[in-house]
């Protein structure tokens, strides 16, 4: 089995009442998922963000948008191809919601001789 990483994008204007309607549907699937095997880990990121930037290293406190989505959580499933990965992805209730989930393959670590 391969590991893929799940990161969850919502609209910027995703708050905290959407969040209390979504997260019982989130709850309700993990536990399908842990059920199942496919479940490694998950986190969110409710907090605040920063970005670090240039050659000066400026420090900003934003929150990086794309198509005016941000990154709110990120969850680590085990399956057998990316194919089976992106099934899964789908299951994710936030896209009800007008969200979005990528889904990339998490690379095998390198091992380092001494």
């Amino acid at each position: 089995m391969k590991q893929f990483s799940v990161l969850v994008r919502v609209p910027e204007t995703y708050g905290g009442e959407q969040a209390k309607l979504v997260n019982p549907q989130w709850d309700k699937l993990l536990e399908q998922w842990k059920e199942k095997g496919f479940y490694v880990l998950s986190f969110a990121f409710p907090g605040e963000s920063y970005t670090v930037s240039g050659s000066e290293k400026s420090v900003k406190k934003e929150t990086v948008l794309s198509d005016n989505l941000k990154v709110v959580s990120n969850i680590v499933l085990r399956a057998k191809t990316i194919e089976q990965a992106l099934e899964l992805a789908k299951s994710c209730p936030i896209l009800i919601y007008g969200g979005k989930v990528e889904v990339r393959e998490i690379p095998k670590p390198i091992k380092l001789t001494k």
